[in-house]
């Protein structure tokens, strides 16, 4: 039977040895890197009659420095026949998870994580993983098919000058949709989203986006395929519509996973350039807890620039309590 009130404490610490190529006037050098390592809380209590009362709180900190902790997620939500509601600080570790960066994480596998050099969640996808003074919804399955849905109220983004009459033009909202369908080995998404400011969205900023990705697992591979247009506010010099795609595969092998992604996307800020990023990881599980890892990067932030790309080969720890 379940309990009636259930409170969870986890941990997970994350640290790398990065070596990083010379590139473009740069020198190489060794530095020990944290790759989004946290902690929180998270449980529910049991209201009967179906309904589950839901709370979570987390918190990122820096295990390689003295820095100060950063509120990742923070929530209260409902539970229930329904599907699930939340209110807060949202992202994917939430119970309407998120919907874009939900989808991704469902069909495509993280080189190790999605932090450090290997990121591309923010960097390459744009997977609008967190929002604050948020609302979440996600229906219950049917079928196979659940639905995401978040809006994001004004709040931090709001500009305030010192002088003179308040300006809405940081009065963001912005509204995020995910449509996610499991049948066994197979998994899809799809995905919109669009932001809306009160002054009118200005010079290069984000409009909209969609997106289509898909994975199957074949046993001794999974296979991910992911496409996506961003659309912003074009200037003379700067695009409208920015294409992106990802190509990746995972191979279990023993006590461990080996992950290849290639992807690229748009510059949105040069008509011509295009980033481009490579990447390769071992993942080893010394325990469940417990995982060493290799991994190797190589980006390109603008083919369009010459000599700038930057190549990392990171060891590291992850652990997990």
């Amino acid at each position: 039977a379940e309990a009636h009130h259930t409170v969870t404490i986890y941990c997970r610490i994350d640290l790398g040895l990065d070596w990083t190529a010379p590139n473009k006037g740069r020198n190489s050098g060794y530095a020990v890197r944290d790759n989004a390592s946290r902690f929180g809380f998270k449980g529910s209590e049991n209201l009967g009659h179906g309904l589950r009362a839901l709370f979570g709180v987390e918190y990122g900190f820096s295990a390689d420095a003295s820095e100060p902790l950063s509120t990742r997620n923070s929530y209260v939500g409902m539970a229930g026949d329904f599907g699930a509601v939340a209110l807060g600080r949202l992202d994917s570790a939430n119970p309407t998870k998120s919907p874009i960066y939900s989808l991704v994480t469902s069909n495509v596998s993280f080189v190790i994580h999605d932090a450090g050099a290997p990121a591309i969640g923010t960097k390459v996808l744009n997977a609008r993983n967190r929002t604050s003074n948020s609302i979440g919804y996600m229906t219950p399955t049917f079928s196979g098919f659940t639905l995401m849905t978040r809006y994001y109220y004004n709040g931090s983004d709001i500009e305030v000058p010192k002088t003179g009459p308040i300006k809405n033009e940081g009065d963001i909202r912005q509204f995020d949709a995910g449509l996610d369908y499991r049948n066994g080995p197979l998994g899809l998404g799809v995905a919109y989203a669009s932001d809306r400011k009160t002054g009118g969205l200005l010079a290069n900023d984000f409009d909209e986006k969609v997106m289509g990705v898909g994975s199957y697992d074949f046993g001794l591979l999974r296979l991910s395929l992911l496409y996506g247009q961003d659309r912003y506010v074009e200037t003379a010099k700067t695009r409208k519509n920015v294409d992106y795609w990802l190509v990746g595969a995972m191979l279990p092998m023993g006590s461990g996973k080996f992950m290849a992604n290639y992807m690229e996307r748009d510059v949105q800020k040069d008509r011509h350039g295009v980033l481009t990023k490579l990447q390769f990881g071992y993942g080893h599980q010394l325990s469940k807890r417990t995982m060493l890892y290799a991994l190797l990067d190589r980006e390109d932030p603008n083919t369009n620039v010459h000599g700038n790309n930057i190549k990392t080969l990171s060891l590291g720890m992850q652990h997990n309590f």
